[in-house]
């Protein structure tokens, strides 16, 4: 049976546990990683909707990381659309990167090694992706299907390049103290309790194969380790490729230990999924009766073994991909809508009102007066069918907000800005 589903607190809480290493931008990314022939390049074929990367059964298909935008599935978004119904439709992307498999001994630049690592640091996130399914005819790295095993590799390999780079901090961090304070170089010099503090816990972490992102650090020691390059401060997400039999009945005799290594490593998210399937469900793309029948066809197994309940209904994880990829990053949607364009802008959690401004462009934000804000919920609710916020204000809920208001998931936006050339001498 599938691991047991977190809450959302629980998932939310991780998720910006996680993120705190990051970088505050808005236009982040996720990368696959996984062993060659794991199913990267068909996932990330899968989420950008079309055939953008070279999914062939050879180990280094992709040796260059494969960029897409993948379009986030945004019920909001698409309601205010067909509300609206303007000219132009801009929806939220996620940017994926497919990134060439791994093997072991890829931290010391076995197979393409090197440069698949310096592609991991360059993202934000991590799709881990893990093999669950047995098949004669794609070629298995190591010769056989072992998801635990596969796990252990690509963890160790991230943990061993980190502690790679652990190995040059330490010179480095003493190099700095001893120029700041004019001490000779042959000098011991005294380094800061916070310091000392994040290189044991880090270094602890790295020993025991798990990712740096789960420990617990104060935000001291989050801001000193950020400086660091350390690959497995990313939020991951583990996503286990199972076949399609195994996907539609919800059960894999590897799922039980995939989840308890995943615990056991400072936890994480795990979507279950079939690469498979979503393959079968993308080629009936064109034909929406067949794609229909074929999703009806995969529920009706399911119930034939007995497996009833709004979990076995057959459908695609796609979406939930996407968005969870969305969520490790702390990424969040805002809106504006009118006759000409409905667009979702992008912003990170706990952006402020004059920042997102500055998102739609740089005078919003140096300009910035207010933000006249109305809920999606709200506007939902009492706009009887009107393509304007008339309704809304009447009921009294399209409220202004200012420099210190902090931006909410689906907020409505006009931003009031007023930015005056400086004057001649």
């Amino acid at each position: 049976m599938p691991p047991k589903k977190k809450s959302a607190a629980d998932e939310d809480l991780g998720l910006m546990k996680a993120a705190r290493f990051g970088r505050v931008k808005n236009d982040l990314s996720m990368g696959f990683v996984g062993l060659p022939n794991v199913g990267k390049s068909t996932l990330t074929n899968l989420l950008a909707g079309a055939s953008h990367a070279e999914a062939a059964n050879y180990p280094f298909c992709t040796i260059d990381p494969n960029v897409v935008r993948c379009v986030v599935p945004d019920q909001k978004f698409k309601y205010l659309a067909d509300c609206y119904k303007p000219p132009s439709v801009v929806p939220a992307v996620l940017k994926v990167v497919d990134i060439a498999g791994l093997i072991r001994g890829a931290s010391e630049g076995a197979g393409l090694g090197n440069a698949f690592l310096s592609h991991i640091a360059a993202v934000d996130g991590i799709f881990h992706l893990v093999r669950a399914f047995d098949d004669d005819e794609v070629v298995h790295v190591d010769d056989s299907v072992d998801p635990i095993r596969d796990l252990e590799t690509i963890q160790s390999e991230l943990c061993l390049k980190d502690q790679e780079t652990m190995s040059k901090v330490l010179d480095r961090e003493k190099e700095r103290v001893r120029k700041e304070k004019g001490m000779a170089r042959s000098a011991e010099p005294p380094l800061s309790e916070a310091f000392n503090s994040a290189y044991e816990k880090v270094n602890t972490l790295l020993g025991a194969n798990t990712p740096v992102q789960t420990g617990d650090f104060t935000s001291t020691e989050v801001e000193i380790i950020k400086d660091w390059g350390i690959i497995t401060t990313k939020p991951q997400v583990y996503i286990v490729n199972m076949s399609q039999k195994n996907y539609i009945r919800k059960g894999s005799k590897y799922l039980p230990k995939i989840a308890d290594w995943v615990k056991s490593h400072g936890g994480g998210q795990i979507i279950p999924m079939s690469c498979e399937f979503e393959q079968n469900v993308y080629d009936l793309r064109e034909d929406k009766a067949a794609q229909k029948a074929f999703l009806d066809q995969c529920t009706d197994e399911a119930k034939a073994l007995g497996l009833t309940g709004p979990q076995f209904v057959a459908k695609s994880v796609i979406p939930r991909i996407i968005r969870s990829g969305r969520a490790a990053l702390c990424l969040q949607s805002f809106y504006t809508a009118g006759p000409k364009e409905v667009r979702a802008w992008t912003i990170q959690k706990g952006t402020l009102a004059p920042q997102a401004a500055g998102v739609i462009h740089t005078d919003f934000e140096r300009g910035f007066i207010k933000a006249e804000v109305c809920n999606f919920d709200d506007f939902k609710a009492l706009h009887a069918g009107q393509a304007s916020m008339a309704k809304v204000k009447d009921a009294g809920k399209y409220r202004q907000e200012g420099k210190t208001y902090s931006m909410q998931e689906g907020d409505i936006v006009v931003f009031m800005h007023n930015v005056t050339a400086s004057k001649k001498k």
